[in-house]
């Protein structure tokens, strides 16, 4: 939900959030968009190669759920040892 209230679409083009979420520049998102290596699906509204890059809002937020859940199983094997 706090998603949806950040960006205001239910989709979201790659380029607004490729450093913040992947921690690469627009261009490196782009080519792994086309090569498939993004760690989510990546499409475009239609046929054109000139259309954005876009990203379902809920594979983003399942992504983030999954890494944080990993991490909290990193922290919590940690702390009992």
């Amino acid at each position: 939900m706090m998603l949806l209230m950040k960006f205001e679409s239910p989709v979201i083009p790659l380029d607004k959030i490729c450093y913040d979420y992947f921690g690469c520049n627009k261009n490196t998102a782009k080519q792994r968009a086309k090569s498939g290596t993004l760690p989510i699906p990546a499409f475009r509204l239609g046929k054109s190669q000139k259309l954005p890059w876009m990203i379902n809002i809920q594979d983003l937020a399942y992504f983030i759920e999954e890494n944080s859940n990993e991490a909290k199983n990193e922290w919590v094997g940690v702390i009992s040892e």
